[in-house]
């Protein structure tokens, strides 16, 4: 085939988006399922909306593609842009991630029950890098569960929470795996909970913060799109390519790593679940006061 893959990373470096990126270009290279050149492209100043708007700007261009959260949805919804993912091609969810709770390792929070006694007896802090991101969300699902007062603090990127929380700036944080992992096996934080409906395989001995007495849970996607006006042909070879990068033993050390889940879902079905997203959040988004005017979340 030839040619040179724009790989567009849709959020800053250092987040969990470019290890994603990083690990799924190898799987390909791995895989040998494409035979061209690939360079990773930082589209990240405004997360999601960048990359977005790149892509549009590249229509049926078969040699760019973008990584992909639920920042494609929420910053739309946020700021009532006309871009949306419907204006591109949806590839594939690849994997499913979680959020744990954590705080520094000489916190006052020792457990989770610590936890959710303490911050019901004095106000903290928490921080996230856009009001109506997922670290904001749960922020308030936690204050409305426990009754506790939640300051937010916002920073300008997304490793920026997580040296706020080494500082002692805040309190404690949520974060994926990939953000929260090196510092925790370090002895730098300690993680308290992990913020879903069931333990994961990946850290068994974490229990839910729902174990605790507090049922906040969310778990977050990750995946690719694409231009809009891509052929039938051109998107059946990036699903081909996608489904020979998950066949490979770099892609599964990147799950296991990371503690992510497989989660595929490609094509339509992919549009198809992104439309159930953007329903979810708009009005989890409104019903925090987050969306300006009204907006048709159909």
């Amino acid at each position: 085939m030839g040619g040179v893959v724009d790989f567009l990373v849709h959020t800053p470096p250092g987040s969990p988006a470019f290890l994603l990126a990083e690990s799924f270009l190898a799987a390909v290279t791995e895989s040998g399922a494409d035979d061209r050149s690939w360079r990773l492209v930082e589209r990240g100043a405004d997360p999601g909306v960048e990359a977005m708007t790149a892509l549009v700007g590249n229509a049926g261009n078969p040699d760019m593609i973008a990584t992909a959260t639920p920042v494609i949805i929420q910053n739309p919804l946020l700021r009532n842009l006309d871009l949306t993912h419907r204006d591109l091609t949806p590839l594939s969810r690849l994997v499913g991630d979680r959020y744990l709770l954590v705080v520094r390792s000489h916190s006052r929070f020792a457990t989770a029950e610590d936890f959710l006694a303490g911050i019901r007896e004095k106000p903290t802090r928490t921080a996230g890098y856009f009001v109506g991101g997922i670290n904001h969300l749960l922020g308030l699902a936690i204050a409305e569960k426990t009754g506790a007062e939640i300051a937010f603090v916002l920073v300008d990127t997304e490793p920026e929470i997580f040296a706020a929380l080494a500082a002692g700036e805040i309190d404690w944080a949520v974060g994926v795996p990939a953000e929260t992992l090196p510092r925790i096996r370090s002895g730098d934080f300690r993680a308290l909970a992990v913020l879903d409906s069931e333990r994961i395989a990946g850290l068994p001995d974490l229990a839910t913060l729902a174990e605790a007495g507090t049922n906040v849970m969310f778990r977050l996607w990750r995946g690719l799109i694409g231009p809009p006006g891509l052929t039938a042909d051109q998107t059946a070879h990036w699903l081909a390519v996608v489904a020979a990068a998950r066949q490979t033993d770099s892609w599964r050390a990147y799950l296991a790593d990371n503690v992510q889940t497989d989660d595929p879902l490609d094509g339509p079905a992919f549009g198809t679940f992104l439309e159930t997203e953007w329903d979810w959040y708009a009005k989890h988004l409104g019903l925090a006061g987050l969306i300006p005017g009204s907006r048709d979340s159909g």
